[in-house]
């Protein structure tokens, strides 16, 4: 066998397993991508399967305040009637405690005209226990 076919049969051997191998790499790669579309078509399901409930959680918690502001606005009227009430408590406790310091003041003034009474009579009293034994 010459050089020149010793050469080729090298070639021709290195491009059978340069063929082997880039058929292996493509078995290769073919498995990958089917498993990738596999696993791709699972998170697509799961993530229709998720979108459902999130929908249906979102229905769910728009009726429930939808539900809870229509009680709000019922009880809405309650609240405000106790501040009005508080208002109206707040309102009467001034009212109680002028009225209180009117009468205070109305007493001491009562206190001194009394005092100033008093005095007057008992300043006669004794004018006259005075005038008695002078006379």
């Amino acid at each position: 066998m010459t050089v020149g076919q010793l050469a080729g049969m090298i070639a021709a051997i290195a491009l059978v397993i340069l063929v082997i191998a880039l058929i292996w790499f493509l078995v290769q790669v073919v498995k990958a991508l089917r498993e990738a579309i596999t696993n791709l078509a699972a998170l697509t399901q799961e993530a229709t399967t998720l979108s459902h409930q999130a929908d249906g959680i979102l229905q769910n918690t728009n009726e429930l305040l939808a539900d809870l502001n229509h009680k709000a606005e019922k009880v809405d009227p309650a609240f405000v009637a106790m501040g009005e009430v508080g208002q109206s408590v707040s309102d009467l406790n001034t009212a109680t405690r002028q009225f209180a310091s009117h009468v205070a003041e109305q007493r001491a003034k009562r206190n001194k005209w009394t005092t100033k009474l008093g005095q007057a009579a008992v300043m006669g009293i004794l004018a006259r226990l005075k005038n008695r034994k002078k006379a």
